[in-house]
């Protein structure tokens, strides 16, 4: 099956084939709803309608990308007036919640209808089991976005082959991450290697990576189970230990492979391709545009940067000027309007956009808000941090979680670490996957999200009110000399040392989200309200 992973144009017939008893196709060769999981183009067929919907979700750039970085440690939605998920002042009956809870519910939907058709079919065996395997990967990872933003501890409806079509009420929490487990677990028996499959599609590695993670998040608060930490640890090292894994030479590599729509396995162990072939917005995302570096001149592939970093994450990667990772990911630099694409210095700290999502290397970008860029679900660098967070919880102090934490700042040029500790962990994962859609997350099950608020606010506040705080990327960097692609080299003298107080724009509000967020509901995404008027079995979460 030599295909990549993108959406099919042919397959849109089996999208919504979930939500309809009857499949809608035209009849050739005498094929039916009844035989169409008898050949492998019909099964490839289902499961692609059922993969259109993870990538409908992070179109976006929502759910994935904005809601779990805004108004934490790492960064802040820099618009007024906006009432959504990027901000904590909206309700349950918020359309973006109903429309992202719906979709997900699609792809479940069509997941459930793929495994239930294969149930029959007379495919050989062998295949047949490598399509269950597939459609069981998607599920459980469609299911851990649901639970981790919407579950908590009341958990999600949770409907499975058997109970498709019925109106279920939430399964608590801790048995939605045993589900989930259990896909996982016949996913990863049964997938290709990393090696062997098709880019862009599940593979064993990633079923391990997805269940070291399922099992820290059943370790963590509010489930604590026992004996999670171990497995979490255990599969963890799976990966690790696979010698085609290993981490790419170059952290900018990444994003920059991510950017051109590329497929680099080795490290990426599962990513969400998007296409801008033929300027299709329905197959493309928003990444790099509403979530990503500033760009204003509208050829030079528009970015919207809708999310600025926080003032406390500049400082972290400035502490430690060797940190690879700092330059990447909070650019000082950004491109003005009517500037053929050249860039110029951001003369505060407190408004760098998200810089780890550049457009200059998409192909095809365009000022639509739409391009081709990948998104990672899972690396390697973050299965060798979830192994050092369950390592050091069972052994605090451990020096396998001190190796696997500095393998990943090695890479990074960055200071090795001498101690391991959980904040040290912690720290780590916020340096390393700053704004790739995890920390809010983390934030919530250490049980820290509310402090984090807090201190954020307060040290943005504080430095903001000190005429003495200035910009030290101004006057250490300075305009950039560039080089004849319009980006400036790290090593660049600067050509202005000219010193500028940090100041906040007055145009936004930087303090709205902060100082709306709400302990007692703001760790969880409500019910959507629309949904509750049509699921009478189900009840809201606590606080909403």
């Amino acid at each position: 099956m030599k295909i990549k992973f993108i959406l099919v144009a042919v397959l849109t017939a089996f999208i919504l084939q979930g939500c309809d008893d009857q499949l809608e196709i035209e009849q050739k060769d005498n094929i039916t709803a009844e035989n169409l999981y008898d050949t492998e183009a019909g099964a490839l067929a289902g499961l692609t309608g059922a993969y259109s919907r993870a990538v409908a979700v992070y179109r976006e750039a929502v759910i994935n990308a904005q809601y779990p970085t805004q108004f934490t440690d790492e960064g802040f939605y820099n618009r007024k007036g906006a009432q959504d998920i990027r901000k904590n002042n909206f309700t349950a009956a918020e359309p973006m919640i109903r429309d992202i809870w719906g979709t997900y519910y699609e792809g479940v939907a069509a997941t459930n209808t793929l495994l239930v058709g294969l149930e029959n079919s007379t495919l050989e065996e062998s295949l047949k089991q490598e399509f269950i395997a597939e459609g069981r990967f998607l599920r459980a990872f469609l299911y851990f976005d649901i639970q981790k933003a919407f579950g908590g501890i009341q958990g999600i409806p949770m409907p499975l082959e058997d109970t498709n079509k019925q109106l279920l009420p939430r399964t608590p929490g801790i048995d939605v991450y045993k589900q989930i487990v259990k896909d996982l677990e016949f996913a990863e028996q049964n997938l290709k290697t990393a090696a062997e499959a098709t880019p862009g599609r599940a593979n064993k590695s990633a079923a391990r990576g997805l269940l070291a993670r399922a099992y820290l998040y059943m370790a963590s608060a509010p489930f604590n189970e026992a004996g999670a930490y171990k497995k979490s640890s255990d599969w963890s090292k799976m990966v690790i230990e696979d010698p085609y894994h290993q981490l790419n030479n170059s952290y900018e590599d990444i994003f920059n492979q991510l950017a051109m729509g590329n497929y680099e396995t080795k490290e990426t162990l599962f990513q969400i391709g998007f296409s801008f072939a033929d300027q299709d917005s329905n197959q493309s995302s928003k990444l790099g545009s509403a979530f990503g570096m500033k760009i204003d001149d509208e050829g030079c592939g528009k970015g919207y940067a809708l999310t600025y970093a926080t003032i406390g994450l500049v400082l972290k990667y400035r502490s430690d000027p060797a940190d690879e990772r700092g330059f990447w990911n909070t650019y000082p630099y950004f491109n003005k309007r009517n500037n053929n694409c050249e860039l110029s210095t951001i003369n505060s700290q407190f408004m760098y956009p998200v810089s780890k999502w550049r457009r200059f290397l998409e192909p095809n970008n365009s000022n639509t808000s739409y391009g081709p860029h990948h998104w990672p679900v899972i690396r390697f660098a973050d299965v060798l941090l979830m192994y050092a967070e369950a390592e050091n919880k069972l052994t605090p102090g451990s020096s396998l979680a001190l190796d696997a934490v500095n393998r990943v700042r090695n890479r990074a040029n960055a200071t090795p670490i001498t101690t391991i500790t959980d904040a040290a962990i912690q720290d780590e994962r916020l340096l390393e996957l700053a704004f790739e859609g995890q920390r809010k997350f983390d934030l919530v099950r250490w049980g820290i999200l509310e402090q984090r608020v807090n201190q954020t606010r307060t040290q943005m506040k504080t430095l903001e009110a000190n005429p003495n705080f200035v910009n030290e990327d101004w006057t250490s960097l300075g305009e950039p000399n560039l080089g004849p692609d319009g980006i400036p080299e790290s090593g660049d003298e600067p050509v202005n040392r000219e010193i500028r107080n940090n100041v906040m724009n007055a145009s936004f509000d930087f303090y709205e989200g902060y100082n709306d967020f709400d302990p007692t509901k703001h760790y969880i995404l409500p019910i959507p309200e629309q949904e509750l008027g049509v699921n009478t079995n189900l009840k809201q979460t606590t606080g909403w």
